[in-house]
């Protein structure tokens, strides 16, 4: 029974009744608690005091000497490339990945805008005919399969193009 009252006694108090309501009345703030208080007037505050001073702006990868672009093609195939870059005009050599063979690859393109163009030779005489789109980093597009023995396939492609 002193159980009881006692648990009564404390369900009723005006702190219980801050901490523990549930709708209509009071609600405990812990913010305001001067247990709390960090001395800190507002958020914005704090991130003007501790954003960095300087900040560094990232290399245009289109106006990079050299760069690395990554594509994965629609049939599951990757080709990764390391481009040299002059006055528009892209050269690069890299890999080929279909499956588990992995092969050489040379490409020979232009920049022009955020249009890519990009031919890619691969170790079997296969010819992807790119034509990318750039946005940033991001480099999405079409490309044709040029075989050896004549026939043509259509896909996409999506990717990278990093410094």
């Amino acid at each position: 029974m002193i159980a009881l009252l006692i648990i009564v006694l404390a369900a009723s108090s005006p702190a219980a009744a801050k901490c523990c309501s549930l709708g209509g009345g009071a609600s405990y703030n812990f913010l305001g608690d001067s247990a709390v208080d960090i001395s800190m007037d507002s958020y914005d505050e704090f991130v003007r005091e501790n954003v960095p001073t300087s900040v560094v702006a990232a290399p245009d990868v289109k106006k990079a000497a050299t760069s690395q672009i990554r594509l994965n093609l629609l049939d599951n195939s990757r080709i990764y490339l390391l481009l040299n870059q002059a006055e528009g005009n892209i050269r690069g050599q890299g890999n080929l990945t279909r499956g588990n063979v992995t092969g050489p690859v040379e490409a020979v393109g232009m920049l022009q805008a955020n249009k890519l163009s990009l031919d890619v030779t691969a170790f079997r005489g296969e010819v992807y005919k790119f034509s990318l789109a750039t946005e940033g980093s991001t480099v999405l597009g079409d490309y044709i399969l040029a075989m050896p023995d004549g026939e043509r396939l259509n896909g996409t492609a999506e990717g990278k193009w990093e410094i």
